[in-house]
């Protein structure tokens, strides 16, 4: 009986302690394994601009500073999901974070592909609530948008020719080819169209079944578009398009110091993006100068219409594309004008 009072308190004791530990090593136990985001990006993992510096300036530096919390994993590049299936691919969560052009998800989220008509850097759409605007629209497909995966000056993408145009009458006639993204420019220039899959833009061009293909300068360089085209038009047109998105869901579940963490690399890398890429485009545009391209550098009015047809073209096969208020909300709020 003696034995029983001096067992029953020890054992009530233990049963305690252990209860109130379990909690502490579960959560220890929890703690030691890391978040994990599978990402996958539009492009080879070899690709200088579009990859390696979002790698090495946002995702190595995302992971040294979680500690272990967190860990971006990259899956591969257009080899491991076709481009135009990453969007949905996030959406349902069979990876968690990707990059990719405005244009190959657009039908998602209807306007993200003007975004590259911003008016403002994108430290500025951080600071005057374009940031959030954007937001919420990727919110309304599953999407959060984290930012810029190529931020961007305007002028982005060029116009590589085959025939020489130095006035708008000189359109008529030709056709271009290229980028679903670039079909309402093409219409305002009087020009007819070809959609092409990137991997044709070479042989297209080569064979003349195309005039002219609008793209950025690092991908006509190497898709060796310099050594095929006779000309080169200045000035470019647009921002950069793709964009880092999260799988909303996911990003939801995050700890908050982790999203804080997340978002102010972002915001840091898509700044020093800018600066790199900016000296990026001068570098190309004396490469392909240098490989006996003619630059052809449209005067003020010339310009002026050139551009106005980009932009207008844009917006209005946006509007025709998407009827409602979206785009021309969009318009509003991203445009200075």
């Amino acid at each position: 009986m003696e034995m029983k009072k001096f067992f029953g308190p020890i054992v009530v004791f233990m049963l305690t302690v252990t209860f109130i530990m379990m909690p502490v090593v579960g959560g220890l136990a929890k703690a030691a394994e890391p978040i994990t985001l599978s990402f996958v990006t539009y492009v080879p993992l070899a690709n200088k601009l579009l990859y390696k510096q979002i790698k090495n300036h946002f995702i190595d530096r995302v992971n040294e500073r979680a500690k272990g919390e967190l860990f971006i994993k990259v899956r591969g590049g257009p080899e491991s999901i076709p481009p135009f299936n990453l969007g949905v691919s996030v959406q349902k969560g069979v990876i968690e974070m990707a990059t990719i052009p405005t244009a190959f998800f657009d039908a998602l989220v209807p306007g993200a592909n003007e975004t590259c008509m911003s008016d403002y850097t994108a430290w500025e759409e951080r600071e005057n609530g374009i940031y959030e605007y954007i937001g919420d629209m990727y919110k309304k497909a599953g999407l959060f948008y984290l930012g810029r995966a190529v931020a961007t000056e305007p002028g982005f993408f060029f116009l590589y020719l085959n025939k020489r145009t130095v006035k708008p009458e000189d359109f008529k006639g030709l056709k271009f080819g290229g980028s679903t993204a670039f079909h309402g420019f093409y219409r305002e220039l009087g020009v007819s169209i070809a959609t092409l899959a990137l991997p044709e833009y070479h042989s297209a061009m080569e064979r003349h079944v195309v005039d002219g293909i609008v793209t950025s300068l690092s991908v006509g360089l190497q898709n060796g578009l310099h050594e095929i085209s006779k000309y080169l038009i200045v000035p470019g047109v647009y921002r950069a398009t793709p964009s880092v998105v999260i799988n909303l869901e996911k990003w939801n579940n995050l700890p908050t110091h982790l999203q804080d963490l997340m978002t102010e690399y972002m915001a840091e890398f898509e700044k020093e993006m800018a600066a790199f890429e900016k000296k990026e485009r001068a570098a190309d545009l004396k490469r392909i100068e240098a490989a006996g391209v003619e630059i052809i550098r449209f005067p003020p009015d010339e310009a002026k219409w050139f551009l106005d047809a980009a932009a207008e073209g844009a917006w209005k096969n946006a509007e025709k594309r998407f009827p409602g208020d979206v785009i021309p909300k969009l318009r509003e709020r991203i445009t200075k004008k």
